[in-house]
């Protein structure tokens, strides 16, 4: 193979060098450019805005639900939680991973926001896992404290 047949994305190379493969399946996550994480959060303010169920938060059966066990604990409702992913901006972003749920498939968009929840008087790291799915509905898939580091690649921005 001749390397002009070669097709390399400079945000993966970099996510490689910098933070290795992901763990689980030696897949790399992605940092996706500015342009494409404006034009993610377009279309998810545009969907929100214009769909009043566009914000679906799917419940787990088979195991933990961290986001339902945040949200009683908080006191955060769905409308609180579309308000505050209303507000996200390119600052908030941290990476773009593919969904390993067959069902699914596609891309994951990875957030990370400072709140202060109305029922706790502590300012909360949270972690934020949206997709879009049918061009019409935010599938909210996590929001809940961060577990681990949340890096920020556009915070200075």
């Amino acid at each position: 193979m001749s390397i002009d047949t070669i097709s390399i994305d400079l945000s993966t190379i970099w996510y490689i060098l910098e933070e290795g493969l992901d763990e689980r399946e030696s897949v790399p996550m992605r940092i996706a450019i500015e342009a494409e994480v404006e034009s993610f959060l377009s279309e998810v303010f545009s969907i929100l805005n214009k769909f009043p169920k566009g914000l679906y938060i799917p419940r787990r059966t088979n195991s933990e639900d961290k986001t339902l066990n945040f949200q009683i604990k908080t006191g955060l409702n769905h409308h609180l939680i579309r308000e505050e992913l209303l507000s996200l901006t390119i600052s908030n972003y941290s990476y773009t991973d593919r969904d390993r749920d067959l069902k699914r498939k596609g891309e994951l968009w990875l957030f990370g926001k400072l709140l202060n929840p109305p029922l706790i008087d502590e300012i909360t790291e949270v972690y934020i896992k949206l997709k879009i799915q049918q061009g019409r509905v935010i599938c909210l898939l996590s929001f809940h404290p961060s577990e681990y580091d949340v890096r920020y690649p556009y915070a200075g921005d």
